[in-house]
């Protein structure tokens, strides 16, 4: 289903980063989810985990949260690698990635969360390069 993605900072993820935990189970479980409105996440089909993709085809699984803080047709993801991998890096000439208002697909996932480590080497290598830059034509 088509959503609408807003990212943001929270302040337990903070606390986590601020700790210096980032590579830990806490901070996986601090920014590797989804907000979905309790309309939405019946409609996916009661998730344990979800799958977002954007625009260029570049997905992340992350855990399922039904909350009242959201409303139907929209979710939030913790700003941080997850968010990330979808955040359209098109920047429209501001030099900063669209965070907020960003339409993506969402639909029940199959797999569980990558913790950092594993999220890092599979996304941030040279070799696994997300989809809208390993297509990306470069001109002089």
């Amino acid at each position: 289903m088509d959503i609408i993605l807003n990212t943001g900072s929270t302040a337990f993820q903070g606390a986590v980063i601020k700790g210096g935990r980032k590579f830990t189970d806490d901070y996986t479980q601090e920014a590797a989810y989804c907000d979905i409105s309790p309309e939405d996440f019946e409609e996916l089909g009661k998730p344990w985990f979800v799958k977002v993709t954007n625009s260029y085809g570049d997905s992340v699984i992350l855990r399922a949260k039904k909350t009242d803080r959201q409303q139907r047709g929209e979710i939030f993801i913790p700003r941080g690698p997850w968010a990330n991998i979808v955040v359209t890096p098109v920047t429209e000439s501001t030099g900063s990635p669209r965070y907020k208002n960003l339409v993506v697909q969402i639909e029940k996932g199959s797999s569980p969360v990558l913790g950092p480590q594993e999220l890092m080497k599979k996304y941030y290598t040279k070799r696994a390069r997300p989809k809208w830059e390993a297509n990306r034509k470069w001109t002089a």
